[in-house]
């Protein structure tokens, strides 16, 4: 799992919430079940911090995922 990093901050202190640091963590994470979409991904990683973008693999003919058929 990926340890997220806080948010870049501002000139003026405040946090830039849509924006991670420059150094964020990127991960990729293979054998996923075709049955999960983009917001199961979401709701799985986002307990362990905030997803600044996911990027799931789909067959650009047919759109279903190319995760593992279980």
């Amino acid at each position: 799992m990926a340890i997220p990093t806080p948010c870049a901050s501002t000139a003026d202190g405040s946090n830039d919430a849509e924006q991670p640091e420059t150094d964020y963590i990127k991960m990729f994470v293979g054998q996923i079940p075709r049955a999960m979409n983009e917001q199961d991904l979401m709701d799985m990683f986002g307990e362990f911090g905030r997803v600044y973008q996911l990027n799931l693999l789909r067959d650009k003919f047919s759109g279903v995922s190319k995760g593992k058929i279980l």
